[in-house]
């Protein structure tokens, strides 16, 4: 329940595409993160048994030079439970006032413009995270795979796993716990993603 989030998101902000439904470009040669073609998942385990993944709606995300930044929107947090997004919302993110979550990290040109059509390359990255006002930074590994000229898929190598007491979120796990009635929610969350990012 825990809702990880962010992760995430992760972050790399370096693809895009599959409708034309991007965030408008603020500078010539921007690449822009494509929602309807991106995912942000995360993983929770409850009762230690009980593993479930989730996800986020709406991202936003664009590469501006070598600045990468990723928005998540925390209210388009699906669980498949409407009873629990509206708990995960107010008492584990609390929306009203931590709207978004931001990942931000800055690329070297280098790392992407080698890339041809059909080639794939493994980046090892440093991602500042921030939820509810607290930033750490979170080392990223992902592959970059350029399908066209003006598009590059970004995923997660291998899950990336997210302390909430990092964040200093336990004290919302721990009250969805209780309003939840289990014994145990994790503290640790895997997270994963794919991103789809093209340049207009």
């Amino acid at each position: 329940m825990r809702k990880i989030l962010f992760l995430t998101l992760l972050v790399l902000s370096s693809t895009a595409f599959a409708k034309l439904n991007f965030v408008t470009a603020t500078h010539a040669g921007e690449w822009v993160l494509n929602n309807e073609a991106s995912k942000l998942n995360f993983t929770t385990t409850k009762n230690a048994s009980k593993t479930e993944v989730q996800t986020f709606k709406k991202l936003q995300g664009h590469i501006a030079g070598s600045q990468v930044v990723l928005n998540v929107d925390l209210s388009s947090v699906d669980t498949g439970i409407e009873i629990r997004d509206e708990r995960l919302k107010t008492l584990f993110f609390n929306i009203v006032k931590f709207p978004t979550a931001t990942v931000s990290i800055d690329l070297k040109k280098s790392d992407l413009n080698p890339i041809k059509q059909g080639q794939r390359k493994t980046l090892m990255l440093d991602a500042e995270v921030t939820i509810q006002g607290v930033t750490q930074t979170i080392p990223v590994e992902v592959q970059v795979i350029t399908l066209a000229q003006n598009q590059r898929l970004v995923f997660s190598s291998q899950p990336i796993i997210i302390d909430l007491k990092n964040f200093n979120l336990l004290k919302g796990v721990n009250q969805l716990r209780e309003i939840a009635k289990l014994k145990s929610i994790n503290a640790a969350v895997p997270v994963t993603f794919s991103l789809l990012f093209s340049k207009p």
